[in-house]
């Protein structure tokens, strides 16, 4: 199967290889005598630095070895501007501004904004007035200043879609959160239980291990809320998932599925060894409530939701036959 292409490799990084070879094609412009030595150096350097960037994973490239070609392309500019003196070549430069101010750091956009001073302002001290026009440093002076407008608003635009990103992360986590877990008690809802219920039922076909299950009730939990109120009822359930949650195996899964009815998910545990987790549960329920159990192991080919179909109705056993017990199904 074709692998997928890497949308920045597309949308950035082919570009920016573009108008890195972009002054080579104009070599044919004025000034018409280029100097033989740095210009087969600055075209060799740049051969590099593309050749790596093409060809190199780019994900698989350090942040310091992104910097460090960019840099390099740097002193293919200043090879470009000794080859042809006035070329026109030194707007190439703010390519280098613009991959530090999208892709670097505060420092590295720092150390890029001097480097490219001393390209410019190095020239006009040692060439002095007679080598160059009066307007220079006033040119120089305007490219650096624009140069470091870029780098800064680059980055500063990278930092706001970062802040974007992150949040939107968060946004969505905590939506997730808001779908999957039951918000009195804190549990994992029903929608939750059922995700939770299926990967597990894979990895006990996959594995070949056992697997119970375990629906339960408060005992009378209507009559609670109608004698103390709504509010005695819900703090009672809060009370009760924590007491539970407390009791369980670090793998089990304890859900809020509806009202006063909680899902157990036990894996890699056989009825015999569920039974003795459900007898803390029992144990661990606050005094003086009760709870009834309907208990179910997996057999090894039934479907989630008829393994939660003999829990069902072996609770509801358990509630025929008394409450306060636990019930196997068949």
């Amino acid at each position: 199967m074709r692998a997928q292409s890497d949308p920045r490799r597309t949308q950035f990084v082919l570009p920016s290889i573009a108008a890195a070879l972009l002054p080579f094609a104009l070599l044919w412009l004025p000034p018409g005598h280029w100097k033989a030595g740095p210009l087969i150096a600055a075209a060799l350097l740049t051969v590099v630095i593309a050749g790596m960037v093409a060809v190199a994973p780019w994900e698989r490239l350090s942040a310091r070895t992104r910097s460090g070609l960019v840099f390099a392309y740097l002193i293919v500019v200043a090879l470009l501007r000794v080859a042809g003196g006035t070329s026109g070549i030194a707007p190439v430069a703010l390519l280098c501004v613009f991959w530090v101010g999208l892709c670097g750091t505060r420092r590295q956009l720092w150390c890029m904004l001097a480097a490219i001073t001393v390209l410019f302002v190095l020239p006009l001290i040692i060439g002095g007035p007679a080598d160059h026009p009066p307007g220079a440093w006033r040119a120089a002076i305007l490219f650096i200043a624009v140069s470091g407008l870029i780098g800064a608003t680059g980055q500063a635009l990278v930092a706001r879609v970062r802040e974007q990103h992150l949040e939107r992360d968060r946004l969505l986590a905590q939506l997730h959160d808001l779908a999957h877990t039951d918000p009195l008690t804190g549990l994992p809802n029903r929608r939750a239980w059922e995700l939770e219920l299926e990967r597990a039922l894979a990895h006990a076909r996959r594995k070949d291990e056992s697997l119970s299950l375990a629906v339960l009730d408060i005992d009378n939990f209507k009559d609670i809320n109608d004698r103390r109120g709504h509010a005695e009822g819900d703090s009672l359930l809060i009370d009760t998932a924590r007491r539970w949650s407390e009791v369980l195996r670090a793998e089990d899964v304890l859900a809020r599925i509806g009202g006063d009815e909680f899902a157990l998910l036990m894996p890699g545990c056989a009825e015999h060894d569920a039974a003795f987790v459900l007898a803390r549960i029992r144990t661990s329920t606050p005094v003086p409530y009760s709870c009834s159990v309907g208990l179910a192991a997996w057999h090894g080919t039934e479907t989630g939701e008829r393994l939660l179909q003999r829990a069902d109705a072996a609770l509801y056993d358990a509630k025929r036959n008394g409450r306060d017990r636990i019930s196997k199904a068949a």
